[in-house]
């Protein structure tokens, strides 16, 4: 009789060459490289150009993320901008930015904290802000950053803290109803 050692060992290796071989894919098999055309770094899209839906490039497309969610730990970016620089990558051609996409962020609630200044960040949560890099780029690709004045005091941080370049709303709902009646879709992320 096999030891309980000797068969959780032989159990491990048997799912473990099973997972190697279901990943050992011909070169006919492989998917393309994750890549981020317009976004470097964050927001990383597979290209599929057979794909049935694909962005019409003469349509306009208007939508406002709705970003509510903060991250569980500080040292991470959050995700809901690295879905937003995703949406630019998926729509950006050759590197650029879409001429026809107009987005707009408005953050509230947990994802609030991003937009604080590097000191402030780090007094509050003891490391520089993780978010500030994707940030500029998303702000460089004509992303529009807003963050709701009311989450802003509601959260404690206070104008001073906030970063110069983003945005103030008066309040996300009133921001969101505001761009939904400029035809902007909304997006909760």
């Amino acid at each position: 009789m096999k030891s309980p050692i000797i068969r959780f060992h032989a159990q491990a290796l048997l799912v473990a060459s099973l997972c190697a071989t279901s990943f050992a894919l011909s070169a006919d098999e492989k998917v393309a490289q994750w890549q981020a055309p317009v976004i470097d770094g964050y927001g990383y899209i597979n290209p599929l150009p057979d794909a049935e839906f694909q962005p019409d490039p003469d349509a306009t497309y208007k939508v406002v993320f709705d970003i509510a969610k903060g991250e569980p730990s500080a040292h991470a970016v959050n995700q809901g901008l690295w879905h937003v620089a995703r949406v630019v990558n998926l729509f950006g051609q050759e590197g650029q930015p879409a001429d026809n996409l107009d987005i707009v962020v408005i953050l509230h609630g947990g994802a609030t904290r991003v937009v604080l200044k590097d000191d402030s960040y780090k007094a509050r949560f003891g490391t520089k802000n993780p978010n500030v890099e994707l940030l500029g780029k998303l702000k460089d690709a004509g992303v529009k950053l807003y963050v709701c004045g009311q989450a802003i005091v509601d959260s404690g941080f206070y104008y001073p803290n906030i970063r110069e370049d983003i945005g103030i709303a008066l309040g996300a709902l009133a921001a969101e109803i505001e761009l939904g009646a400029q035809g902007y879709t909304v997006m909760k992320l």
